[in-house]
């Protein structure tokens, strides 16, 4: 697919707001952690992928914060991830939406504001596992014979899994690197092998970790395996995924010494997610980037007018639903409050606004 000049160059123009939001550069609580992984984004390409190939999508979101008040889903990926299933039905194409037993609530109560029902978008629950040990193998498949694998492996067999032609993860936390993984990532020059090992001991690897650097495994489903059983049988599927500090399913994409080389602390060093999918999409807060990507597919498709639906109160509402009914709690604060990652909706929203516009001019 070729996209005309204009075309092309507005998803560019949103690429670029959704990584640097002009209206946030005096915003203290802006964190600007998605930088080092700009040039690694692609919305061009995972735009270009859903309006040429989209037939059925499986979208996969979802990051459970265990220490927050309550203990629940964060705002950012369910709200994108809903606004996009929402925007791809009306594009045409079949969407279902999955997650573990922790977002699950919150993605159901998102379809009841939007008017839709399961029936429509279905909601599929990846279970968790009984038991969750720290690896004791430096491989990727440790998980072998899992009921998580068993899981995936169904799924593709399953009526409902059969013809999938993308998988989509927004905000969806992936376990960390393995020592295979590091090496097999694709870079300029040598692996800095002696760095890997002394920033990430094998105790550490092959997990799944917040920003804070807490080990968040045992509320993690396995989900990022759908990825590998799909790799491994060869299925015509497409994979995209949509993160915004790296921790995030799609980000092994990015060489790990990217992250380490941008991180002070090594945080990012350490919790940096190994999972890799076709497209990355950069962006500074992930439900940005789900709008983006739900622009550029219908911008590609000659499908604008149905942004036109999108609005500030309507956004508004389905969030403060998300909040009360999921429950979902704001990522850094920890609280039930009407803001993403930090960010108060009143500037949140203003690049979701940003988008559309450009979208729409």
């Amino acid at each position: 697919m070729i996209l005309r000049e204009q075309i092309h160059n507005k998803i560019s123009l949103i690429e670029e707001v959704i990584n640097f939001p002009a209206s946030l550069l005096s915003d203290r609580g802006y964190h600007w952690e998605n930088l080092p992984m700009v040039p690694y984004s692609n919305l061009m390409g995972a735009a270009q992928s859903l309006a040429e190939k989209g037939r059925k999508i499986l979208i996969i979101t979802g990051f459970y914060i265990p220490g927050g008040q309550p203990p629940a889903t964060e705002t950012d990926g369910p709200p994108g991830a809903l606004i996009l299933a929402w925007g791809l039905k009306l594009l045409g194409m079949e969407v279902i939406l999955l997650s573990d037993e922790f977002t699950l609530p919150a993605l159901k109560a998102g379809l009841h504001i939007l008017q839709l029902n399961e029936k429509e978008i279905p909601l599929i629950w990846f279970p968790l596992e009984q038991t969750d040990h720290p690896p004791t193998r430096e491989v990727e498949n440790e998980e072998e014979g899992s009921l998580s694998l068993r899981f995936s492996e169904n799924f593709f067999h399953s009526a409902v899994g059969q013809g999938i032609t993308h998988l989509i993860y927004i905000e969806r936390v992936g376990p960390n690197h393995t020592l295979h993984s590091f090496l097999q990532q694709e870079r300029k020059g040598s692996a800095p092998v002696e760095e890997f090992e002394r920033l990430l001991p094998p105790h550490l690897r092959n997990r799944c970790f917040s920003s804070r650097l807490e080990d968040i495994s045992r509320f993690t489903a396995k989900t990022h395996l759908l990825l590998e059983v799909q790799r491994k049988w060869k299925l015509p599927i497409e994979s995209i995924g949509i993160g915004d500090r790296g921790n995030e399913v799609g980000a092994g994409r990015i060489p790990w010494e990217v992250f380490k080389d941008h991180s002070p602390s090594h945080r990012e060093a350490i919790f940096c997610c190994r999972v890799k999918t076709d497209y990355f999409i950069s962006s500074g807060i992930s439900n940005w980037g789900g709008y983006a990507l739900l622009a550029g597919a219908a911008l590609a498709m000659g499908k604008r007018e149905i942004l036109k639906e999108i609005s500030s109160a309507h956004e508004q509402r389905v969030l403060d639903h998300l909040i009360h009914q999921g429950p979902a709690i704001d990522g850094i604060t920890g609280k039930q409050e009407h803001s993403v990652d930090g960010i108060e909706f009143h500037d949140y929203i203003r690049i979701v606004e940003r988008t559309m516009e450009i979208a729409l001019e």
